[in-house]
């Protein structure tokens, strides 16, 4: 793994301070916004999906350089996270104030004029644009047959429309208050499994001339591992070590999020439980004491464990489909990333 990291993170580093240079040269003011794409970079990150990108490449045994189109879609994900943290009014990311706090914070202590809030989401839509900019840019740079890149491309532009629906259901379904299993996973697939998942991997073999087999493939591993990333992810949003993630422990109760965890827990939890997690459910003033509550009632009720359940039978199934991959060191990488998906903490 670490040669392929190695290559992404010199190129992306290079890509966003090649930018921010250009950027900020334009005029003095533009600095803190070039600043700050460079920063949240070096806050660091998994890097998870521009390394599928490289595999699915590699699976296909072809040539050529794609660690650009590995940027590019490493780019998308934190323009989706910068505006991520706008939409669920997130104060940390990856140990550091959020891009919306920070310019928040410089507004306030430089006394400018305007609401301080309204400031800082603004400059954080604009960071998020400009980092979608360089993802496209960074994308055309990739060294790969022009039909194979033509048909990349479609790919990147599936992955960064799935990813925006799942975006918008997700904060509808919180507007709505709707607890329902199916719809849930449907937000956990589009959010996160194919944008994590299944697109990088697929867009890497698509770059490799990939036959339309190995796509297929592909599909039925990327959403079984992408849906239990996701679904490890929101475990680790109510459970995970605020040390490790970054996050207040309990941060999706209060944002309101409506996972396959919660949809697990109104299935089991008794009345008055239930209405302690809707109460609490996208209440940011809740304090410390009714979270910690609701997280002892989301154990104790059993929907942890199912959840975990689901997402030990998902890597079962991505691992089953995997023995049946031929691709050397590509899919013994693979299969590590599944084992390290469903016991990760961070």
């Amino acid at each position: 793994m670490g040669d392929r990291l190695d290559r992404v993170e010199t190129s992306l580093h290079q890509t966003v301070e090649e930018a921010a240079a250009r950027f900020g040269a334009i005029d003095p003011d533009l600095a803190a916004v070039a600043d700050e794409v460079v920063a949240f970079v070096a806050t660091g990150g998994k890097r998870l999906r521009p390394l599928l990108v490289l595999l699915g490449h590699e699976l296909t045994g072809a040539d050529g350089d794609v660690v650009p189109a590995a940027v590019a879609v490493e780019l998308v994900h934190t323009w989706a996270l910068v505006h991520d943290d706008v939409i669920d009014g997130d104060a940390t990311r990856r140990g550091r104030a959020t891009t919306h706090r920070g310019f928040a914070e410089r507004h306030a202590a430089r006394g400018w004029a305007g609401d301080t809030d309204h400031y800082g989401i603004a400059m954080a839509i604009l960071v998020g644009d400009l980092v979608a900019v360089l993802a496209d840019q960074s994308f055309e740079q990739t060294a790969a047959d022009p039909a194979h890149l033509a048909v990349a491309r479609a790919e990147f532009t599936a992955m960064r429309l799935e990813v925006m629906a799942g975006q918008v259901l997700d904060v509808q379904v919180a507007a709505e208050r709707t607890t329902d299993l199916d719809r849930s996973l449907r937000v956990a697939t589009l959010k996160s499994g194919r944008y994590s998942v299944t697109r990088p991997l697929q867009l890497g073999a698509r770059l490799g001339g990939a036959s339309p087999g190995l796509m297929d493939h592909l599909a039925r591993v990327g959403d079984a591992l992408g849906v239990a990333f996701q679904l490890r992810d929101d475990l680790l949003g109510v459970l995970g070590d605020p040390a490790r993630t970054g996050k207040p422990v309990g941060g999706d109760l209060r944002e309101g999020k409506r996972t396959v965890l919660v949809a697990e827990a109104a299935t089991r939890l008794d009345p008055a439980s239930l209405a302690r997690l809707e109460t609490t459910l996208g209440d940011q003033a809740a304090d410390d004491e009714t979270v910690r509550r609701c997280i002892a009632d989301l154990v104790d009720s059993g929907a942890v464990d199912a959840v975990q359940a689901r997402v030990d039978d998902l890597l079962a199934t991505a691992s089953a489909e995997l023995d049946d991959l031929a691709g050397g060191s590509a899919a013994s990488a693979l299969h590590a990333l599944a084992a390290e998906l469903g016991s990760r903490t961070h």
